[in-house]
């Protein structure tokens, strides 16, 4: 009597064990682990369209689904209707397709109930409209790279205790003002310099700065370098909640104009110490924890020294973030 055949691939899929958590994948394992099924690797959520989904699991938290066949495997869902505030924001529909691949990885890693709680309190810093920004980050929309990043934010946030700023400023007032008058920086609703839409728009007087007063304040411990990364944290933090504002308003993805005003620039106005100790550290944030904030960087009235300034400052700073300076003369 023949032996019966065992169903190797009900034996494969038994013998994946527990789900690892995302740090433990590769992107090439992921899509063979039964949590992350559902998810295929074309983007397309197997029977149901993103949006007739959505319709179905809209309200219902942790529901769970299975695959098919007698050895479906049930999947672990999670609370989507976070995602439903992007559908008019997103280009196209695959975008919201690898938004929500997006999601499942963030939620397995982090968890689905804190993530969705996170969301609801803090809209502007973890919705899926900041989930979003991460996305774009890759001009390939690569989702595993998009939420590994998203992951180190939110570790990021809660090391900083970045959260409880909206409470607690945590930098005394006189740091906070001697930062703010060594570095001006001014956010503000204006017309946009390339159209007539307002848009919000941050003027960085770096031509005014004084890195050389805070290389000497750190020195003489009167500042720490924390405060002066927490004193731009705080304006990120601004920004971003404006930016969130405004995309509800308009129902697209908002951006921030960057100028810096670079008309009195001199060699002397910057300290070799300050590109060196503090610039890596100060862009390190805003590229990795803030991607997609801006959409354009004007250099206003730069001189001619900027090719030496930003050939020593422009070693920081990736491609894509290169890619949006726009120099500018203003007569």
């Amino acid at each position: 009597m023949p032996e019966k055949r065992e169903n190797t691939k009900h034996t494969q899929r038994n013998k994946l064990g527990p789900t690892p958590k995302f740090s433990e994948l590769r992107e090439a394992e992921y899509r063979e682990v039964g949590r992350y099924r559902e998810v295929g690797a074309s983007g397309i959520i197997h029977a149901w369209s993103f949006r007739e989904k959505l319709r179905q699991m809209k309200g219902k938290q942790r529901r769970r689904r299975s695959l098919r066949g007698s050895n479906r495997i049930a999947v672990d869902t999670f609370d989507l209707s976070h995602v439903v505030d992007v559908e008019d924001f997103a280009k196209d529909e695959m975008e919201l397709q690898k938004l929500a691949q997006m999601r499942v990885l963030v939620a397995a890693e982090v968890g689905g109930e804190k993530l969705n709680s996170l969301a609801s309190a803090f809209p502007s810093s973890y919705s899926n409209l900041r989930l979003l920004r991460f996305l774009r980050k890759s001009k390939s929309r690569n989702v595993a790279s998009a939420a590994a990043r998203f992951i180190e934010c939110i570790k990021w946030r809660e090391e900083w205790a970045v959260d409880a700023l909206i409470d607690d400023c945590r930098l005394p007032p006189r740091k906070y003002q001697e930062i703010r008058r060594m570095f001006a920086v001014e956010i503000k609703e204006v017309e946009g310099v390339e159209d007539t839409l307002r848009r919000t728009t941050v003027v960085l007087s770096a031509d005014k700065w004084d890195s050389q007063g805070l290389m000497r304040a750190l020195a003489e411990a009167q500042l720490e370098l924390d405060d002066f990364l927490l004193f731009w944290i705080m304006r990120y933090e601004q920004i971003h909640k404006m930016l969130y504002e405004r995309s509800l308003e308009t129902h697209g993805l908002e951006y921030a104009d960057l100028r810096c005003e670079l008309k009195d620039l001199r060699l002397s106005s910057f300290s070799r110490q300050f590109v060196n100790e503090v610039v890596p550290k100060w862009l390190q944030i805003t590229q990795d924890f803030y991607p997609e904030t801006s959409n354009k960087i004007y250099f206003v009235d730069p001189p001619k020294i900027i090719t030496a300034v930003w050939k020593v400052v422009g070693r920081f700073v990736k491609r894509g973030t290169k890619e949006k300076v726009v120099m500018m003369k203003t007569s």
